[in-house]
């Protein structure tokens, strides 16, 4: 019984100390599904022993304490409750029997309840106050009874209108955010002025509204969104699709997002719909609430201690989750750069099992203080690759190690150089291998060759066993057939699927040859642009700095780099190898123009897009015959943008000459025009 007491209390200190950090450090120590896991577990200990239940416990008071708030305290007209929160899709369909079997007692078809699906919105929770259609007051959720002041930075909220649209008192709640493109602007200021950067969009956005100094709210454009009314009754609201309307109509910014879903299977659908959608949304989304829609039921299904019954929150696969630095490897790279690599205790992050993870280079390591043996947060950029954001210095023991950086490469043990002014570590020896692993196994990516069954794996076999010793031997792999079929993994199906995907990536775009030859500085726009100006690999091989620099969209840096790369004797030998191979190196055919009616035209696409993917608008312009650029200038003719457009707008409208148009705007052109 001592051993449960003592757990039930280092639990409740635990989950003290992450509601503190959270809520009034603006710092996540731990994910959301760690964080429940732990809450979830004093739960149950405190059910199974009611007799340690205490008024205090973090299991029933919801939020921080505010010991440390420079604000007035404030108490609640009416308290602000959390919501349950689930990471299982089975948990919906418990939730919405146990709201049926409480409405109506007994099983029948024809006892359905509609419910209303929302993105739930990751910030920070807020109420605001309006008597006569006037803002008078703005509260932070604090510990869901007592919360702060914070009017007069909300005021400084474009979003938030002083005013409503109509003269009545109202109390509605809401989530401040900061949108993501505002974010990484205010990242990259922070990073450029020396200061600590912000690990995600809600830190900042709670950290930017306990500012002293409103000024500093104005400056980052905090966003808010509105999804509740307290006491909707007294406007004559049935339901709750009714109130996010009547939000509208006061003038209060709504998600727009409220889907009136009447089945499970229905919600389920439309959970796994928005999982994938939310990445084009521009505020952080860290699941979905589904609502009872029937107020009346509301009341009828009513409240926890700290969470309502009608409503329940499905969370998303965590972006950011903790886990331990076990040690740091160094990866060689196509280009000698040295890259150090986090080797984790296994963890799940977005869905996918992670034990390795990018730290970038020595010099990140350092700025962010990371240790061996350090508890770290992990998170997927771009969804893709895990990266380690920051270490978690407040569970420190004293036994972690701080990192040294390499010497000498890890592969072929050469000393290691480090340009001037630059902050990678780099391996100079041509024959490391390392390096050529590195320039294979870009070689064949997808965005590349294209050539499908030789993962990184694969292309360290092949190595080893000396099959392959750089780019132009993928396509002798064939000779080697019979010994690749004897290999562990690799019986005939696969071995043919990989020599025949080889043989495909011979007829491949000249742009994608070019790309893949890994050129410093050519990504895949300006390969596009190389591949276009140049037509064939002889011409582009001919050019002086001055012909690449006449070239709209390469500069000085670009010009050098192609130049050097195409009098480098080992890559003009590997050019004159894939030549040899049936390697396409030209533009066969001009790209297909269905009508030149965007000939002689220059477009650049920027914000979030609604109807369509970047890619597929600036297929359509080429199609068309105009042309993608990268940047605005005096030579660009349109300027598409979506949500959110940022600086490339105010510099075009700066121009005065560039006509800016919508996506429906563009597609018109091309219906009028054809």
């Amino acid at each position: 019984m001592e051993n449960v007491e003592k757990e039930i209390k280092n639990l409740r200190e635990e989950l003290e100390r992450y509601n503190y950090y959270y809520y009034s450090k603006n710092e996540s120590l731990i994910s959301d599904v760690e964080y429940d896991n732990l809450l979830k577990k004093l739960e149950k200990l405190e059910k199974e022993y009611p007799e340690f239940l205490n008024s205090l416990s973090p299991s029933i008071n919801v939020g921080s304490s505010l010991k440390d708030t420079k604000f007035e305290k404030v108490a609640h007209k009416s308290p602000m409750l959390s919501l349950s929160n689930s990471y299982n899709i089975n948990d919906i369909e418990d939730f919405t029997k146990r709201a049926e079997k409480i409405i109506f007692q007994e099983k029948s078809e024809k006892n359905k309840i509609d419910y209303v699906l929302e993105v739930k919105l990751d910030g920070l929770s807020i109420s605001v106050i309006y008597e006569n259609g006037k803002l008078i007051k703005a509260i932070t959720r604090g510990d869901g009874v007592i919360g702060e002041d914070v009017t007069e930075n909300v005021m400084q909220i474009k979003s938030v209108p002083k005013f409503l649209k109509k003269n009545i008192d109202i109390e509605v709640r809401g989530e401040i955010v900061l949108p993501i493109s505002k974010f990484e602007e205010l990242n990259k200021k922070r990073m450029e002025a020396n200061e600590e950067i912000f690990a995600n969009p809600r830190n900042a956005a709670s950290g930017t509204l306990r500012q002293i100094d409103s000024n500093i709210v104005k400056e980052r454009e905090l966003d808010c969104y509105f999804y509740f009314i307290v006491n909707p009754e007294i406007y004559n609201l049935s339901t709750h699709r009714e109130a996010l309307d009547y939000i509208e109509k006061l003038g209060l910014k709504t998600t727009k997002i409220g889907e009136v879903i009447s089945t499970t299977d229905e919600l389920e659908k439309r959970i796994e719909y928005w999982k994938k959608k939310k990445e084009k949304l521009d505020y952080e989304t860290d699941g979905m609430v589904i609502k009872v829609n029937d107020l009346k039921l509301w009341n009828i299904l009513g409240n926890t201690t700290k969470s309502p019954r009608w409503a329940i929150a499905y969370k998303f696969p965590a972006k950011q989750v903790s886990t331990k630095l076990l040690d740091i490897t160094w990866q060689v790279g196509r280009t000698g750069k040295v890259t150090p690599v986090a080797e984790l205790e296994e963890v799940e992050v977005s869905g996918s099992k992670v034990k390795r993870a990018s730290l970038h280079n020595f010099d990140e390591i350092e700025r962010k203080d990371i240790r061996i043996g350090d508890r770290v947060i992990i998170e997927k950029a771009a969804e893709i690759i895990p990266q380690v954001v920051k270490s978690i210095k407040e569970v420190r023991t004293g036994e972690e190690k701080i990192v040294t950086p390499p010497e000498k490469c890890p592969i072929c043990d050469s000393i290691l150089e480090k340009e001037e002014g630059l902050v990678d570590l780099k391996c100079v020896n041509k024959h490391c291998m390392g390096k050529i692993q590195g320039r294979i196994e870009y070689f064949v990516s997808r965005d590349a060759m294209n050539i499908i069954g030789l993962g990184e794996k694969i292309v360290e076999r092949f190595l080893e066993l000396g099959f392959i010793k750089n780019i132009t031997d993928i396509y002798s792999l064939k000779n080697y057939r019979q010994d690749i079929v004897g290999l562990e993994k690799m019986g005939e199906k696969s071995v043919e699927n990989l020599l025949n995907s080889i043989e495909e990536s011979k007829n491949r775009d000249y742009s994608k040859t070019l790309y893949a030859l890994g050129i410093p500085y050519v990504g895949k726009f300006l390969a596009n642009v190389l591949a276009d100006k140049s037509k064939n690999i002889d011409v582009l091989m001919a050019m002086s700095e001055e012909n690449l620099l006449s070239i709209d969209g390469v500069g000085e840096k670009v010009a050098k780099s192609v130049f050097d790369f195409m009098r480098d004797s080992t890559n003009i030998s590997n050019i004159e190898k894939l030549k040899e191979f049936g390697v396409n190196f030209s533009q066969l055919k001009e790209s297909k123009v269905e009508k030149d009616i965007f000939q002689s035209k220059n477009f650049l696409v920027t914000g979030k897009l609604e109807k369509f993917s970047r890619k597929e608008i600036q297929e359509e312009i080429e199609k068309f015959g105009g042309k993608n650029l990268s940047s605005v200038s005096k030579n660009l003719d349109y300027l598409i943008v979506g949500k959110d457009a940022g600086s490339k707008l105010k510099k075009a409208q700066d121009i005065g000459t560039i006509k800016i148009l919508s996506e429906e705007e563009f597609f018109n052109m091309i219906n009028e025009k054809n």
